[in-house]
């Protein structure tokens, strides 16, 4: 017999039970295990909890993960049912008891764990056995939910699960908050560069990533793609979101409130995405007539000292001309677009122009809030005449 050989194993047990393939490893001082079973029997062996109930008591004692949030247990759903490739972590749990592992041996003998740090075995499951979820309470119940709604979504997956033994109800809180407090959510900036399904986000990257217009292909050098804001020292002039929040104003939409979500459910018109495309282009290629982007623009140096001096390259300011733009598109003929674009630009975009003293540049900062930019965009269009 080769000394690879796997012995033979003893399955024997007094209950009724499932013999699960299972990786044993060393983790933070304590004996963890990896499986992966179906998504289809998921649901079978994890306790989640509930919604919260107006009318039932809180049980300090008993609380082990926080409530079920029905929105993003059905957004996971959601996901799964658009995303054909979707990709869902790991789920962590915890056993209160000690699980029944016999590792796999050879002529007799078992890998010492703690010489190997890991090694693997079968776990002798009961069936009606159930884990606490520690980490992945809504995917569970959402994976649960489509086993037995659709089925066929999930038919071929299976989920990897982390278990550790833990009887201690203060720890099994703890690891709750320690999971939950180490994992750092993603910033909008990452959204906005990385969810391409999402249609809004998939023509941010056309503009700014991949640089499909040549005409504004000077937004692909000069946008800050992961940073939620431009340092002061930066040679950047927007972020990513400040282009993505130009892309809804310029639509007609507003980018500081549901604006995004509609506009994205409109992208997904292929003759609307073409038209949207279109106006950021144009608006885009007038504002290189500004002489501040101009000056951006030839003299990268500088772009640091000319942001201090005017508000059209800040995440404000571009709120504010695009918001007028989208009334341009709105408002005038093909033929009279372009034209009334660059009155817009040319405007006094300084900080000590009248046109923001009252509201958006209150000494030497630039305010973001709804009343100030809007004020603002007011006091624009009456100097264009529009209103």
């Amino acid at each position: 017999m080769s000394q690879f050989e796997m012995d033979q194993m003893n399955f024997g047990v007094s209950t009724a039970s499932l013999n699960v393939p299972a990786l044993q490893y060393l983790s933070g001082e304590r004996i963890w295990f990896a499986v992966t079973i179906p998504y289809k029997t998921l649901g079978k062996f994890i306790q989640t909890s509930g919604i919260k109930n107006k009318n039932k008591d809180i049980i300090g004692k008993d609380i082990r993960n926080r409530f079920l949030d029905t929105k993003h247990k059905n957004d996971i759903k959601n996901y799964i049912n658009i995303e054909n490739q979707y990709t869902i972590p790991p789920i962590t749990l915890v056993s209160p008891q000690k699980l029944d592992f016999r590792p796999y041996t050879f002529k007799g003998c078992a890998p010492k764990l703690e010489d190997a740090g890991s090694r693997a075995g079968i776990i002798l499951l009961p069936i009606d056995y159930e884990f606490e979820c520690l980490d992945g309470n809504h995917r569970t119940a959402a994976i649960r939910e489509l086993a037995s709604e659709n089925p066929e979504l999930i038919a071929n997956s299976n989920m990897l699960l982390n278990i550790v033994v833990e009887d201690n109800p203060k720890k099994i809180r703890q690891d709750f908050v320690d999971v939950n407090k180490n994992a750092k959510p993603t910033t909008s900036s990452i959204n906005t560069l990385f969810n391409t399904r999402d249609p809004l986000s998939s023509l941010v990257n056309d503009i700014v990533v991949d640089s499909l217009f040549e005409e504004i292909n000077y937004l692909s050098e000069t946008t800050e793609l992961l940073s939620t804001s431009v340092s002061k020292k930066s040679k950047n002039i927007y972020t990513i979101n400040n282009i993505k929040n130009a892309v809804i104003e310029i639509s007609g939409y507003n980018s500081q409130s549901s604006g995004s979500d509609k506009l994205s459910e409109k992208l997904s018109d292929d003759k609307c995405y073409r038209d949207i495309q279109k106006k950021v282009v144009k608006f885009f290629n007038a504002l290189k007539d500004n002489n501040f982007i101009k000056n951006c623009l030839s003299n990268k140096d500088d772009i640091p000292n000319i942001r201090e001096t005017n508000v059209l390259t800040s995440g404000t300011g571009i709120i504010v001309a695009t918001r007028v733009a989208g009334y341009i598109f709105e408002n005038f003929d093909e033929s009279q677009i372009y034209n009334e674009l660059l009155r817009l630009v040319h405007l006094d975009w300084t900080r000590k122009s009248p046109l923001f003293s009252s509201n958006i540049v209150v000494g030497d900062k630039i305010l973001n809030s709804r009343q100030a930019i809007e004020c603002a965009v007011n006091e624009i269009k009456n100097t264009l005449k529009y209103q």
